[in-house]
């Protein structure tokens, strides 16, 4: 591995880290459901773990991170522990071990993705930011791999061999981790003090008020995709082939995306993921087989691309090139975390209660919230002026 170029390590962990996510993040809520037999509402509490872990075990890697001056070899270490750990999971019987040990896992695990993000961000530098879709879209080619692979083996030997394929994924990407080299350092205070003054500029708190609403609806929705899939009598690799129409849609707009946001401000393309989401989100729930979904899974491409990849360039366009990391964090702490956290507990009360139509329609009205607020009080990132 001494001779894999940094660019190459970068994009092997991207591929491997989906690879494993894609392996398990589609498939736990089936498992929860399936093997376990637990009801919505109690699933929902079970999707909030993860996210509200996060917001306790990014702030403290986030600072390891800058501190450190080594975010590959962090990285390293939380990959490696969480590939470890995922399987004593499938361990549990009850709920508040599943609680415990999934918990535990999350402390690892959940700041990997923004790691990525960053070292990909600092890697490219200033200039060539935007070219991180050409990164971002080996995460697409894991996720695709992973969810055509195991989807058929699971449909066989069973949903619940996730937990190693995970591992074997998220061990592979620790090998890329490694060739990840020493970056700049930062200081605690210089990057709180940083992120405050980020926070005072209006723009960005509106527009993160308009980005978690945005991001709730989305969670809500990928949350309780596959027992939703499930429900509408789709096998295990059939949820594979709905997942992979929705990733194989996001790699053309991701090919596309710097010359897209070379001709359509940045704003523009945030407002234009969240009235796409609106019309995604709003007939989903009305579908009577499983099949009907895949069309409606093409708009992942805008969802995705525009929403996530569009936000979170979005971030580092407001943000001074020392606390890019730490302007990363926050952003996925504070907003994707806590939107993943009100997208499971609201969408586990409003499926128990009112059913998967109710759901989406919520995630719909939640989607069309955020553009509003999208369109009226956020302007387009300053240094893209």
């Amino acid at each position: 591995m001494k001779h894999i170029s940094v660019k190459s390590a970068i994009r092997g962990n991207y591929f491997f880290y989906s690879f494993a996510i894609g392996c398990a993040f589609p498939y736990l809520a089936v498992y929860f459901k399936d093997i376990l037999g637990v009801n919505d509402s109690q699933l929902g509490f079970l999707l909030m773990v993860r996210p509200a872990i996060a917001i306790l075990a990014q702030p403290f890697w986030s600072m390891a991170a800058d501190t450190g001056g080594h975010r590959g070899r962090l990285a390293f270490v939380l990959a490696l522990t969480a590939g470890v750990l995922f399987p004593f999971v499938s361990l549990a019987k009850n709920l508040l071990l599943l609680v415990g040990l999934l918990a535990i896992w999350s402390f690892f695990n959940a700041p990997l993705n923004t790691i990525s993000d960053a070292v990909a961000f600092h890697y490219l530098g200033h200039h060539k930011r935007l070219r991180f879709a050409y990164f971002r879209i080996f995460a697409s080619f894991g996720w695709i791999a992973a969810v055509l692979l195991v989807g058929k083996i699971f449909d066989r030997y069973g949903v619940q061999k996730l937990f190693i394929f995970y591992s074997v994924g998220i061990l592979i990407a620790v090998l890329f981790l490694w060739r990840i080299p020493r970056d700049e350092k930062t200081t605690w205070g210089r990057g709180l003090d940083a992120i405050r003054e980020l926070l005072t500029k209006r723009n960005v708190i509106f527009f993160l008020i308009a980005v978690f609403i945005f991001e709730t609806a989305n969670q809500m929705g990928y949350a309780f995709l596959s027992v939703y899939s499930r429900s509408l009598g789709a096998s295990y690799l059939e949820i594979g082939w709905i997942w992979a129409i929705a990733t194989f849609s996001e790699v053309i707009t991701m090919l596309t995306f710097v010359h897209i946001i070379k001709r359509i401000n940045l704003k523009n393309i945030l407002l234009l993921a969240m009235i796409l989401t609106v019309v995604r989100w709003v007939p989903f729930g009305l579908m009577h087989v499983w099949w009907q979904l895949l069309p409606l899974q093409i708009l992942h491409a805008f969802t995705l691309t525009f929403g996530y990849i569009g936000a979170a360039t979005f971030m580092d366009m407001e943000s001074s090139h020392e606390i890019r990391f730490s302007a990363q964090a926050f952003y996925s702490t504070f907003v994707l975390n806590s939107a993943a956290i009100t997208g499971a507990v609201l969408g586990g009360q409003i499926s128990q209660h009112w059913g998967y139509s109710r759901l989406y329609l919520t995630s719909g009205i939640l989607a069309l919230a955020g553009a509003i607020i999208m369109a009226v009080f956020v302007k387009n990132p300053q240094s893209q002026h």
